[in-house]
C-alpha cells in the first residue's frame, strides 16, 4: 500500500517511508531479519575476498550514516561523494565499491532509515489490552517515525528533488511490511468486534491518512505547527477520538 509514490523508479513509501529512488532497478526489499548493510556485504562477497562480517559492515556504516547527515543538511545537488568520503574517512573508491553513484547512495540511505524503522517496530514491547489498543500503538509509532527530522528531510529530496532520479516510467508496487502489519492488526481488532466490519487494507489507509499525513507534510513544507511532543500527542489523540467516535454532534 503506497501513501503517496515517490517520482523515482522501485520507490515507495512504506507508511510514509520514501524507499529506494533511482533510475537503476532497487533491490527487493530485505527479509525482516537482513538489513540493507548485510545485503551490501553479502553482494560483495559473492564477488570474492568477503572479509568478516563485522569488519565489513562497519565501514558501510559509517558511510551511510555521514551520507544521510549530509543529504539531510544539505539536499541531493548540494552533497557530493568527495564530501561523504572526508568526513566519514573512507576513500572514495570504498564507497564507490558499495555504492556506484550518488543516486545508489541515496537509495542505500533510505533504505538504511527504513531497514532501522522495521527494526524499531520490531521491538516493540507488548500493550496490554486487545488488538485496537495495538492498532492505536502501531499508529502513534508510524507517527513518530515519520517526523523524525532526518526522515523527513530525506523523504522531502525525493520529492523537491525529483528530477536528478530521471524517473522513467511508472512506479511499481512493492511489498510494505508497515502495512502489512497495521492491516493484520486491523483485521485482528474486526475479529474482537471493536471495528466494524470492512476491507481491513482500506481502513488501515485511512487511518495512516489521517493521523499521519498531516503533521509529515507539515514538516516536509517546512512548517512547525507538529514540531514539539506535546503538539504532536494533541494532534493524534484528537484525530484518533474523532475517528473512533465520528464528527458528527449527537443528535
Amino acid at each position: 500500500m503506497e501513501l503517496w509514490e515517490t517520482p523515482c523508479d522501485g520507490a515507495y513509501v512504506a507508511a510514509g517511508i520514501g524507499i529506494a529512488c533511482g533510475r537503476h532497478a532497487a533491490a527487493p526489499p530485505a527479509p525482516m531479519g537482513m538489513s540493507m548493510v548485510e545485503r551490501t556485504v553479502a553482494r560483495r562477497g559473492q564477488r570474492g575476498g568477503r572479509p568478516s562480517r563485522g569488519n565489513a559492515q562497519e565501514p558501510v556504516e559509517r558511510i551511510l550514516d555521514t551520507a544521510t547527515r549530509l543529504f539531510a543538511s544539505r539536499g541531493f545537488a548540494g552533497t557530493s561523494i568527495d564530501q561523504v568520503a572526508a568526513l566519514c574517512g573512507a576513500g572514495k573508491d570504498t564507497i564507490y565499491r558499495r555504492f556506484p553513484s550518488k543516486v545508489a547512495l541515496f537509495e542505500g540511505v533510505v533504505e538504511q532509515a527504513r531497514s532501522r524503522a522495521l527494526a524499531r517496530l520490531q521491538q516493540l514491547a507488548p500493550v496490554d489490552g486487545g488488538a485496537m489498543e495495538r492498532v492505536k500503538r502501531l499508529l502513534r509509532t508510524f507517527l513518530s517515525i515519520n517526523m523524525e527530522p532526518e526522515l523527513i528531510a530525506l523523504k522531502r529530496i525525493t520529492f523537491s528533488e525529483a528530477v536528478v532520479f530521471e524517473k522513467s516510467g511508472p512506479v511499481p508496487s512493492q511489498p510494505d511490511p508497515f502495512m502489512a502489519r497495521l492491516v493484520e492488526t486491523v483485521a485482528a481488532a474486526q475479529a474482537e468486534g471493536r471495528l466494524r466490519a470492512g476491507d481491513p487494507a482500506a481502513i488501515a489507509a485511512h487511518l495512516i491518512h489521517s493521523l499521519v499525513s498531516i503533521p509529515t507534510a507539515d514538516a516536509m513544507l517546512g512548517g512547525t505547527v507538529y514540531h514539539e511532543p506535546e503538539a504532536l500527542d494533541r494532534h493524534f489523540e484528537a484525530v484518533w477520538e474523532w475517528l473512533m467516535k465520528g464528527v458528527a454532534a449527537p443528535e
